[in-house]
C-alpha cells in the first residue's frame, strides 16, 4: 500500500556537527534497545511509564521534554496515552514506509497532542460520569491551549497543523477547520485513528475499554465520515499482525542521539503566537484595554483572571500580578448587588455569561481600594469566536458612586433651595409654584382644594418680651406642630414673618376648617419653656377652591378671612366661600328664546342672577371680589356698580407675553321680597371688552365665562329666569350709601 505525505521535503540527516554517541552512551543504548525490543508494548502497564519510555521521550522531544513531564504530573493516564499513541503512529509510519522528517512530526505531534489537558481543571478530568455542559466546555478548551502552548516553542507550523487538523473529521461534517478529505494532512488522519482505538481499547474512569475487535468495527463503521476509509483499512490490517514492525520504532527513536537532531523542531518562537488567540490580542484593542478608564477584567471559560487593566487596579486596590492566574470569584472584589446583597449562583452576571452565553448590563456594588463599597454599572461579555467556539467573558466596570453623588447634591440643593432655613418648611417662591399648579390642576378636574392661611398672635409682643431667640423657637414649635396635623400631601409653608400657609389638595372647606380648628386648639392648650411658661394662639383663615378663581384670587380670599378672625377677636376659625359645590352657570332658557333675544352689539356676556341675601351683604361680598381680583371700581351709582379688570388678574392667561383683553363689568341690584318674606337680591351682570373694536374677541368671551362663574360663587347666586320683579322699596337708594361706606370703612 502506497501513501504519500502531504508534503515531501526528505529525510534529515544528521548535521556534520551533531554529537555522536560515545561508548559508554552505545552500551546503554544497546541495553535499552535490547529491554524494548524484548518486552514490546504488549505486556506493558498503561499506568506506568519505566525508565526506558522517559529516555525515549527525553531522546524524542530534546528539550521539550517538560512539557510532556508537566502533562504527566497533571494528568498521569492522559500522558500514559500519549506515549503508547507516539510508539503506534511510530510503528505505522515505518509499515507506510513515511521518509523520517514526516515520521519525526508525526511522533512528535502524538506525543504532544494532548498537552492543552493541562490547562483543564483536575475535577473535569476526573469526573467518572458524563460531563456537564460546562466542563464539556472546558474539555473542548483544552485544544486551544494545547495549540497556544506549541506556537509559542514549535519551530514552524507543521507539528502545530498535525495536532490542529487531528480534531477534524475527514468529510468536513464536524467542526470549521476550512479543509477536508485528502486536504488534511497525512499525519492528522493517522493520528486521529490512532488515538481513538487507545481510548477505546484502554479503561477510561468513565468507562471499561472495549475489545479489539469491537474497536476495530467502530473505526470502519465511521470509516469515510470521520476517518479517512484507506487509511483505516491499512491500520485494521496492520493491528491484524503487529508483531511484522515489533521494535523498529524503538531503533528509530534511539538511532540518533544528536541534541541538534532531537531539538531541530523547538525553539523560543514568541513571534509564531497567533494574535487569534484569547491570551493574544492586537496592539490596539490590549492599547485600548490598558488605557481604558473602566476596569476591564478578563476571564477564560475555567472562571480563571487573564487580564486585568490598570483602572481595575485603581479601582480595586489589586495588582495585575497577585490576581492574574487566579480563580475569579465574586467575593475577591466584594462584588454584590447595589444594596450589598450577596449574589446567588442564578444571579451571578459573571457564571451566567460563561456557563449560559448571556450579556448583561446592571448595576452592582463592589469594594474599592479603601475598603468602602461603591456602586458600577457592570457590563458582562461573553467572548466566542466566529466559530462559537466560547472563550470566556470580559467583565467591564463603570464607577458610578460619582454620578449618585451629584444627584445627591442637586438634591440638597434643590433642597435647600425650597426650604425655610428656621422652620424647614416650604419657602414662599416654592409655594407660589405649588399653589398655581394646585389651582391649575384641581380647576381642570372639577376637585375641591383649600388653602388655610395662619398668622401667630401678638408675635412682635414675643420678640419684644422675651428676645428674638424666643420668638425663632416659637416659630419652629408652631411649623412642627402644623406638619404633625398637616395631612401626607399637604404642603406647609412659611409665607413671611410670622404667617405661615397650608395648601390642602383634595380637600373642601369643610375638612379644612376642621384642620385648621385642631391645630387653633392644639396650640392654645401647650406652653413654652421660652415664654416663661405661658402659651400663644394663632387665627387662621381658611378658602376653599371656587370657578374662575386663579391662584392670586384663593389665596386673597383666604388672607381677608384671616383679616377676619383678627377683627373678630384673634384664635379664631374664619371661613370664606362655597367652592364648587354652587350651582354650575348653565342656559336654561329655550332655544328660541336665545336666538330672538336682544343682545348689545358690544356685550360678551349678559345675566340675571338671584341670590338668597340681603343687599347689604350682596354689598359686602362684591366688595371681596373686588379686593380679590384686583378689580378698579370706575363708578358707583344708586343701584349699580362698574368695575375694570385688567389683563394681568385675569385667568386663561396662556403665556406671559399674553395681552388679556381688559373687561367691564357692570352690575345692577334690585332687593326683591319672596312669598314668605324674606329679601334677597336681584343682580343684573354685564361683561363688555374696554375697547369696542378689541380683535381678541374669543379669549375675551372665555375669560368673561370665568369671570361669571367666580361672581355667582362670590354672590352664591343662581340663574334667574323669570321676569317677574317684586316692588322695590326705598332701600335701593341705600345701595350707594352702603358701597360708599364700606370702602371708607375698609380705607
Amino acid at each position: 500500500m502506497a501513501l504519500e505525505p502531504t508534503s515531501n521535503p526528505g529525510a534529515i540527516e544528521p548535521s556534520a556537527g551533531s554529537t555522536q554517541p560515545t561508548d559508554s552512551q552505545g552500551h546503554a543504548l544497546t541495553n535499552l534497545l535490547a529491554w524494548a525490543d524484548e518486552s514490546g508494548d504488549e505486556g506493558q502497564n498503561v499506568d506506568q511509564i519505566n525508565e526506558s519510555d522517559n529516555q525515549l521521550i527525553q531522546v524524542r522531544l530534546g528539550i521539550a521534554s517538560g512539557l510532556f513531564y508537566a502533562l504527566q504530573a497533571k494528568h498521569f493516564p492522559t500522558a500514559a496515552h500519549s506515549l503508547r499513541v507516539a510508539k503506534m503512529c511510530s510503528r505505522w509510519a515505518i509499515a507506510l514506509d513515511l521518509p523520517p522528517f514526516h515520521r519525526d512530526q508525526l511522533e512528535v505531534a502524538a506525543l504532544l497532542h494532548d498537552i492543552g489537558k493541562i490547562g483543564v481543571p483536575d475535577y473535569v478530568l476526573a469526573c467518572p460520569g458524563k460531563l456537564s455542559a460546562e466542563e464539556q466546555l472546558l474539555m473542548d478548551r483544552s485544544q486551544d491551549i494545547g495549540l497556544e502552548i506549541l506556537s509559542a516553542c514549535c519551530d514552524g507550523e507543521e507539528i502545530i497543523d498535525i495536532i490542529r487538523y487531528n480534531y477534524a473529521w475527514y468529510d468536513g461534517s464536524k467542526g470549521n477547520f476550512g479543509q477536508t478529505q485528502n486536504s488534511l494532512p497525512l499525519e492528522a488522519r493517522m493520528l486521529a485513528i490512532v488515538d481513538a482505538y487507545d481510548s477505546m481499547t484502554v479503561d477510561q474512569i468513565f468507562r471499561r475499554a472495549r475489545s479489539k475487535d469491537r474497536a476495530i468495527a467502530e473505526l470502519v463503521s465511521y470509516s469515510g465520515t470521520q476517518f479517512d476509509p484507506e487509511l483505516v483499512g491499512h491500520f485494521c490490517q496492520l493491528q491484524a499482525d503487529p508483531q511484522q514492525i515489533a521494535g523498529h520504532n524503538t531503533r528509530h527513536w534511539l538511532r540518533v542521539l544528536s541534541p541538534d537532531h532531537a531539538n531541530r523542531h523547538f525553539k523560543a518562537n514568541l513571534t509564531a503566537i497567533k494574535r487569534s488567540h484569547v491570551c493574544s490580542i492586537c496592539v490596539y484593542q490590549d492599547s485600548f484595554v490598558r488605557h481604558n478608564n473602566d476596569a476591564v477584567i478578563c476571564l477564560d471559560l475555567n472562571m480563571q483572571i487573564i487580564g486585568w487593566n490598570h483602572s481595575a487596579e485603581r479601582m480595586t486596590g489589586l495588582t495585575r500580578e497577585s490576581v492574574e492566574g487566579h480563580r475569579w470569584s465574586a467575593e475577591l472584589i466584594g462584588l454584590a448587588d447595589q444594596q450589598g446583597r450577596n449574589l446567588s449562583p442564578e444571579s451571578d452576571p459573571v457564571r451566567q455569561a460563561i456557563v449560559n452565553n448571556i450579556q448583561s448590563a446592571q448595576g452592582l456594588s463592589i469594594r474599592n481600594a479603601d475598603n468602602r463599597f461603591i456602586t458600577v454599572e457592570a457590563h458582562i461579555v461573553p467572548v466566542v469566536r466566529e466559530d462559537g467556539t466560547r472563550l470566556g467573558a470580559t467583565i467591564q466596570l463603570h464607577d458610578t458612586s460619582g454620578m449618585e453623588s451629584l444627584h445627591e447634591q442637586i438634591e440638597s440643593l434643590h433642597y435647600r433651595a425650597t426650604r425655610d432655613p428656621l422652620t424647614q418648611l416650604v419657602n414662599r417662591a416654592e409655594m407660589d409654584r405649588a399653589l398655581t399648579e394646585m389651582v391649575e390642576r384641581h380647576s381642570s378636574q372639577g376637585k375641591a382644594c383649600s388653602v388655610i392661611i395662619c398668622d401667630i398672635d401678638f408675635f412682635k409682643k414675643i420678640n419684644d418680651t422675651y428676645g428674638h431667640p424666643a420668638g425663632d423657637e416659637a416659630l419652629v414649635m408652631f411649623a412642627k406642630l402644623l406638619q404633625t396635623h398637616a395631612r401626607t400631601a399637604d404642603i406647609c409653608a412659611r409665607y413671611g414673618g410670622e404667617e405661615f400657609v397650608i395648601l390642602c389638595p383634595n380637600c373642601n372647606g369643610e375638612s379644612a376648617s376642621s384642620l385648621a380648628e385642631a391645630i387653633r386648639s392644639e396650640l392654645a392648650s401647650i406652653s413654652l419653656s421660652a415664654l416663661g411658661g405661658k402659651g400663644m394662639t394663632a387665627s387662621f383663615g381658611v378658602t376653599e377652591l371656587q370657578r374662575g378663581d386663579t391662584a392670586d384670587s384663593i389665596l386673597n380670599r383666604a388672607d381677608r378671612a384671616l383679616l377676619q378672625s383678627k377683627e373678630m377677636g384673634r384664635n379664631i376659625v374664619t371661613q370664606i366661600g362655597g367652592g364648587l359645590s354652587e350651582p354650575s352657570i348653565s342656559d336654561r332658557r329655550h332655544w328660541w328664546h336665545r336666538l330672538f333675544a336682544k343682545v348689545e352689539p358690544e356685550v360678551l356676556l349678559k345675566r340675571a342672577m338671584k341670590t338668597r341675601v340681603p343687599l347689604n351683604l350682596a354689598a359686602e361680598k362684591i366688595r371681596g371680589f373686588v379686593v380679590d381680583h384686583r378689580a378698579a371700581v370706575l363708578d358707583v351709582q344708586e343701584e349699580s356698580i362698574k368695575m375694570v379688570i385688567d389683563g394681568e388678574s385675569l385667568p386663561l392667561q396662556r403665556r406671559q407675553a399674553d395681552r388679556a383683553v381688559p373687561l367691564i363689568i357692570e352690575l345692577q341690584f334690585s332687593p326683591i321680597t319672596s312669598g314668605n318674606g324674606s329679601q334677597h337680591t336681584k343682580v343684573q351682570i354685564s361683561i363688555s371688552p374696554r375697547r369696542n373694536r378689541d380683535r381678541r374677541k374669543r379669549d375675551a368671551i372665555e375669560r368673561a365665562r370665568h369671570l361669571l362663574q367666580s361672581l355667582q360663587s362670590y354672590l352664591v347666586a343662581y340663574e334667574f329666569v323669570d321676569t317677574t320683579v317684586a316692588t322695590i322699596d326705598e332701600s335701593t337708594s341705600w345701595w350707594s350709601r352702603l358701597w360708599h361706606g364700606s370702602s371708607q370703612k375698609e380705607s
